[in-house]
């Protein structure tokens, strides 16, 4: 395995935002994905406050260096930021960011996955016509 950048040696040495959140609280949203053919997970947690703001974020990382600090960059970026803007995320910039070799893009990718996941579950979703609410 190709050694950590500087980046990502930092968020992997001194990890922003792990832990959990509790999800009973509402807006909170709990995603989990996985690599199945690793076995690396990321669990990341977003609360949205009423203005549709994140106004916290928390992730679990079971895997390499990279998935920890894609993670650790993913909280770091969107807290703060709207549904909306987060939503315009892509790995790409974990990549730049952190210097990502291609062979452990699927980091990456994964910590894109949940947030487009997590951000899915806290966005209100109209009901089809003619239902009631």
């Amino acid at each position: 395995m190709r050694e950590l950048s500087a980046a990502a040696r930092e968020h992997f040495t001194h990890p922003r935002h792990v832990g959990r959140l509790d999800a009973d609280l509402p807006g909170v949203a709990t995603v989990r994905v996985e690599v199945p053919t690793s076995g690396e997970i990321l669990q990341l947690q977003l609360r949205r406050d009423e203005r549709g703001v994140i106004a916290d974020a928390r992730f679990k990382a079971y895997g390499c260096g990279w998935l920890i600090a894609c993670g650790s960059l993913l909280t770091e970026r969107i807290i703060g930021l709207t549904l909306a803007e987060a939503g315009q995320f892509r790995h790409h910039e974990w990549v730049e960011r952190l210097a990502v070799p291609p062979e452990k893009l699927h980091c990456a990718v994964l910590a894109e996955t949940a947030l487009q996941a997590a951000l899915n579950s806290l966005t209100p979703h109209p009901s089809p016509a003619g239902e009631s609410v």
